[in-house]
């Protein structure tokens, strides 16, 4: 038996724009980010997915999974165990503002010490487990399926490194943009795999930006 994760992030927020971090805290999308959400939802139209929709409960993928899916056809399932990584005092600063406060993070290198905890943080371990933890329950709900799930670059990130067996401290060698599309699936003997990450071909074009 397959199980298909259709795993989406949200569109551009304010914060992705201005370069801040985000985490728990939360920034409204810009137009930017609305457009390039209404470019791929005739892309999902297409693949036949359940008719619930899991998404984290941080306002900017609860936006994104709204302009994606058709209501009522679709039902949208908040799920706090999607969220974004707490980032702690992180949340609401830039890189540069990050790295002149809290030089052990190594932000100002592009490779950021993973047992380096931020202030009021999850640690690494924690948020890796949770992660798993809602892609494992999500699949087990909809085995056979596939469903769509909409959240984070940072969870797509965390979970693509687990089931690729990427070290958190080895670089990372693919990207995850706005609204990009990734395929994740689960077979009974091999377990998880991925089929692709990062698509952003439905954004060819004046939404491609950002």
């Amino acid at each position: 038996m397959t199980t298909e994760l259709v795993v989406i992030r949200h569109g551009e927020t304010e914060f992705n724009r201005r370069g801040l971090y985000q985490g728990h805290a939360d920034s409204p999308l810009t137009p930017l980010g609305e457009a390039q959400a209404l470019r791929l939802a005739p892309r999902l139209r297409s693949l036949d997915c359940t008719a619930t929709v899991h998404c984290s409960d941080l306002g900017r993928a609860r936006r994104t999974a709204e302009l994606l899916v058709q209501a009522p056809a679709h039902r949208v399932c908040e799920d706090v165990a999607l969220r974004e990584r707490c980032y702690g005092v992180f949340e609401g600063l830039s890189r540069t503002e990050i790295a002149a406060q809290y030089p052990d993070a190594r932000i100002a290198s592009g490779a950021a010490n993973p047992d380096y905890t931020p202030p009021g943080a999850e640690t690494q371990d924690e948020f890796n487990g949770r992660v798993i933890g809602a892609f494992d329950r999500i699949a087990n709900e909809h085995a056979g399926e596939r469903v769509i799930v909409v959240t984070h670059g940072g969870v797509v990130t965390a979970f693509a490194r687990y089931v690729l067996g990427v070290p958190a401290d080895a670089p990372r060698r693919f990207d995850i943009g706005n609204t990009s599309l990734s395929l994740l699936y689960r077979e009974d003997v091999r377990g998880w795999m991925v089929r692709f990450l990062g698509d952003m071909s439905h954004l060819e074009g004046d939404a491609a930006g950002g």
